[in-house]
């Protein structure tokens, strides 16, 4: 192959990669909405709660959980770590004005025991419900390794594991900023 070649190859690729990822319209692309999907997820919107509340409402669900898991495996101690974050929507959410935060994440340096997880596992969802968080999703449930992801219609996640240690993390679903519901112009 020619020294020449490489730079041609090097476009080829790029091109393709293009055409076969989120940024290109062709192949049929899953990643890619019409005008009306992406206007039907808009009009969803509005009728969320805001960012804001959205975020606060989950964080004091997290919160609780953890309570009821250190009354649960008192030995349980939680701490916050990494920091909270802000990123765009997916799907055909993501050509709107939605935002999600990512909450930050609460840790034990122990993890929570085989015996105590049931009791766990049940407070967390007893405690998710009342947000619509109701959808189990059972990633991993072995012994000494337990994750799960507890998720609401509307996009709300709550995950839930234990392996070296305990882990809390959780993200709204995708909503509008208070500042971009106001109808004021």
């Amino acid at each position: 192959m020619t020294r020449r070649a490489l730079p041609l190859l090097a476009a080829l690729a790029a091109t393709l990669t293009l055409l076969t990822t989120a940024c290109g319209d062709l192949m049929g692309n899953p990643y890619n909405h019409t005008d009306d999907e992406i206007a039907a997820a808009a009009a969803q919107l509005p009728a969320l709660p805001t960012l804001e509340e959205t975020e606060a409402e989950l964080t004091a669900v997290v919160v609780q959980i953890a309570d009821a898991a250190t009354a649960i495996a008192p030995e349980l101690r939680w701490e916050w770590q990494d920091e909270r974050s802000q990123g765009g929507c997916g799907g055909a959410f993501a050509k709107t004005d939605g935002l999600k935060i990512y909450l930050q994440k609460l840790v034990t340096p122990v993890p929570i025991s085989d015996a105590a997880w049931p009791r766990v596992l049940q407070s967390a969802r007893d405690i998710a419900a009342p947000l619509g968080i109701t959808d189990l999703t059972v990633r991993v449930d072995k012994p000494g390794d337990h994750d799960v992801v507890l998720t609401s219609d509307s996009g709300d996640r709550i995950m839930l594991g234990s392996k070296v240690n305990a882990l809390i993390s959780a993200h709204t679903g995708c909503r509008l900023p208070a500042a971009r519901t106001d109808p004021t112009p």
